[in-house]
């Protein structure tokens, strides 16, 4: 019988509805390193010229044995490949837009990458929606050679080299016929400018094509539908400003991001983030991951 990893297969991911990754599991639970970003423990490296297009960045970890909690980390909506070098092939970490916890004490030395918007679906043979909130064992997609890519990055000696190593394995599986549709780029600039729901069907119009199919491109391309999508960077907006500090006026925080009204936006806060507004607000100092006692 053929092991898994002889050849790549083709992905029918299972749901994980919990999104709750415990430390028994055998799956890296720092999923989303770059709320981490302001601590020792993780360095980021900016991608080459040639992998802008794709990557925002790439990090290392090398865990956080102080910490004595666990940690609720709000959705991203960051696509992300993620290695712990300490065993395990590693793993694809599709668009999520919910909550999960984790315990950073099970973090062990792990390097990733953190897609753009859209930039995951060249490295992979697969739709990006297929791995929508789901975790995918790396050789699943990527085959048996990931396992020596893994043994690679621990021997390197230093994390520049390993970083060099990750840089130059991304180079050696972008596929550019898989590159952004333009009215899928064209959504997306759109959408960061003003991620109001209304505005999909102007951008779908915009850019020549219908709604159904920019949504279906969208969902391809991205991982998750241009409504989503909107409602998430919409709340990220929000808890950016939230972040910044002061003092936060709930109504008038909903109206400006085009919230129908406060209980609109707290309504989004605990689908999100599992946590009321007044609760995010108690874990502001990290904001995006929120202690859990």
């Amino acid at each position: 019988m053929m092991s898994r990893c002889q050849q790549p297969r083709k992905l029918v991911p299972r749901r994980n509805e919990s999104f709750v990754y415990r430390r028994s599991e055998k799956v890296p639970p720092p999923l989303a390193a770059p709320q981490y970003a302001g601590r020792n423990m993780v360095r980021v490296h900016s991608p080459s010229p040639q992998l802008v297009p794709y990557v925002e960045m790439l990090w290392y970890e090398d865990g956080d044995q102080a910490a004595r909690h666990r940690e609720r980390i709000l959705p991203g909506g960051g696509f992300m490949l993620v290695v712990e070098l300490t065993g395990g092939p590693g793993v694809v970490i599709g668009m999520r837009s919910r909550n999960i916890e984790i315990n950073p004490t099970a973090i062990h030395s792990v390097i990733g990458v953190i897609f753009r918007p859209g930039g995951a679906r060249p490295f992979f043979n697969v739709a990006a929606h297929e791995f929508q909130s789901n975790v995918v064992p790396l050789d699943l997609v990527w085959g048996c050679a990931v396992h020596g890519m893994r043994d690679r990055l621990r021997e390197a000696p230093t994390v520049a080299e390993k970083f060099r190593l990750l840089e130059g394995e991304l180079h050696s599986r972008v596929q550019r016929r898989f590159g952004l549709h333009p009215a899928v780029q064209y959504g997306l600039t759109q959408f960061h400018r003003r991620p109001h729901l209304g505005r999909v069907l102007e951008v779908a119009r915009d850019a020549g094509l219908s709604r159904r199919r920019f949504a279906q491109l969208f969902r391809e391309q991205v991982g998750m539908t241009p409504k989503r999508y909107c409602r998430l960077h919409r709340f990220h907006n929000v808890t950016k400003q939230i972040c910044a500090g002061g003092a936060v006026d709930w109504a008038d925080l909903a109206l400006a991001d085009g919230y129908s009204d406060q209980a609109h936006l707290s309504h989004e806060f605990r689908e999100f983030s599992g946590l009321s507004p007044s609760a995010f607000l108690s874990g502001r100092p990290f904001c995006s991951a929120i202690r859990v006692d």
